[in-house]
């Protein structure tokens, strides 16, 4: 289990006992070894945001993908039974002993002892996905449950999501109890995102100025603003039967997922003429202009690429794992991976997220309506709607290829209109993939046939027709973590 997985309970009381003298501090800046610079950071954001630094200290460590066993062996270092009786429900028996021999050694270094005992798995949500460890926000639409958003609406959005999730061989759904509280829960951090009046957002784009304007689809337009002397993006959604508001009903319960690479949404408005979002803009654009050539800046060096794509592998795979039930994004493309001023990429868009297949028994399930963009999308979801975490794996692999390429996902004068199908077929024939590298850099000082090599297999591999033959996004993740590539971390 990820850091990032920790049952709402579990984390609430290991935030209690960590917070009560500042022993997280200790764990932060001996254990985990973050800088007393970092650990100011941690606790200036946590008084900022009214919030545990404890807390703030789990997001940052679990971001880097860090588990509970790990955590369970720094607090035994630290000698906090308190805490390590906390995570004993939550972590695997062989790692019991360790509390077992700090209880012989009486090493108790607190005197609050009211932890949770090793019956709380009766009382809290347990590692194998039951209660709260599915997320909040997905479990309350899958069961019809209305989200209050604002008392100033009067009349509240109830998302039905149209995918209609149907059983068959391993691929059954199930429907967990959820405990008491966790509604309240879901209200707090619905209601932490702030309302927004939509005047303040006509004026803060100019009126919805031409001169602002960022993009257009299907879903509406995208502008740039300046909304309390920060630049902004707000997204105008188009009102389309009831279709603006379960987007965005689910980008706020996406909200609750904070990491670097998920685009953080700043604010909605419910008062207008549109539903709105207000998101962080992003000063690099997209990866789709950056690929391109759309912009003023300048191709994308192969360091640039490594780093795009090595945060994209990060964020899917935190959705694929965040909470014992996958979080599948469904439109994985370079339109919505956005950069900011620094290249860090930041996934967004996350109207047709959906929950995936719950168990390890579980391989997917069977949806009655396709949503996404045709070249990204695997077959055996366009044809046999079989969704799960595989279709972002393609997608992503497409993407991957794009990378290496800078060629069109789907360009109608080419032999073969797809390039995944395109590059099997180069692959079939032997063709040395360094050729195809992206012209824009191909013959410069910043072309590397090695690495497009290294990106197109990647590619290929997440592109198998098979789905049970592509790799997971944890094993992309570490496959390109491992990459032997100067600089890999810089622009």
């Amino acid at each position: 289990m990820y850091i990032y997985q920790l049952p709402f309970e579990v984390n609430k009381e290991l935030c209690r006992l960590l917070d009560s003298d500042d022993n997280w501090k200790e764990l932060a800046g001996v254990h985990m070894k973050y800088s007393p610079f970092d650990v100011n950071e941690i606790e200036q954001v946590a008084k900022r945001q009214t919030s545990s630094p404890t807390a703030q200290l789990f997001i940052r460590w679990g971001q880097l993908n860090h588990r509970v066993e790990e955590l369970f062996i720094l607090l035994y270092r630290m000698k906090h039974i308190p805490a390590l009786r906390c995570l004993v429900p939550v972590v695997d028996s062989r790692f019991h002993r360790l509390l077992s021999k700090q209880d012989s050694n009486k090493g108790v270094r607190c005197n609050d002892t009211a932890g949770i005992n090793e019956n709380a798995n009766q009382q809290t949500a347990k590692a194998d996905g039951t209660y709260s460890s599915i997320p909040i926000p997905v479990m309350l639409i899958q069961k019809g449950i209305q989200i209050p958003v604002s008392s100033r609406v009067s009349n509240g959005v109830s998302p039905n999501d149209e995918s209609s999730v149907e059983t068959s061989t391993n691929n059954t759904s199930t429907n967990d109890t959820k405990p008491s509280g966790l509604d309240d829960e879901l209200i707090k951090k619905i209601s932490a995102i702030p309302m927004v009046d939509y005047e303040e957002l006509k004026i803060a784009t100019n009126n919805w100025s031409d001169n602002n304007l960022l993009g257009r689809g299907g879903f509406g337009q995208v502008y740039k603003g300046v909304w309390k002397l920060s630049a902004v993006a707000v997204k105008r959604l188009r009102n389309n039967d009831g279709r603006s508001n379960k987007e965005l009903i689910g980008e706020m319960c996406l909200n609750q997922y904070r990491h670097d690479n998920i685009l953080p949404l700043y604010g909605y408005s419910l008062g207008g003429p549109e539903a709105c979002l207000v998101y962080q803009y992003m000063a690099g654009g997209s990866l789709e202009q950056r690929l391109r050539c759309k912009t003023v800046h300048p191709p994308l060096t192969w360091s640039q690429r490594y780093k795009i794509a090595h945060g994209v592998a990060r964020g899917l795979q935190y959705l694929h794992t965040m909470a014992g039930t996958p979080l599948i994004h469904g439109d994985i493309k370079p339109a919505n991976i956005l950069l900011d001023q620094c290249i860090m990429p930041k996934i967004g868009d996350f109207g047709l997220a959906r929950k995936g297949p719950y168990g390890e028994e579980r391989t997917h399930l069977k949806v009655s309506r396709v949503h996404g963009t045709r070249p990204y999308l695997p077959d055996e979801y366009l044809r046999s709607h079989y969704l799960s975490p595989a279709v972002d794996v393609f997608s992503y692999g497409v993407v991957m290829l794009e990378l290496a390429t800078a060629l069109p996902a789907m360009e109608r004068t080419r032999a073969v209109q797809l390039l995944s199908d395109f590059m099997h077929l180069q692959n079939r024939e032997r063709v040395d993939f360094a050729a195809l590298e992206d012209r824009n850099i191909r013959g410069t000082p910043n072309s590397n046939p090695s690495l497009c090599r290294e990106f197109a297999a990647i590619g290929l591999h997440c592109t198998q027709y098979n789905r049970q033959e592509r790799p997971t996004m944890l094993e992309v993740y570490k496959r390109l973590d491992g990459m032997n590539l100067p600089e890999k971390y810089f622009p």
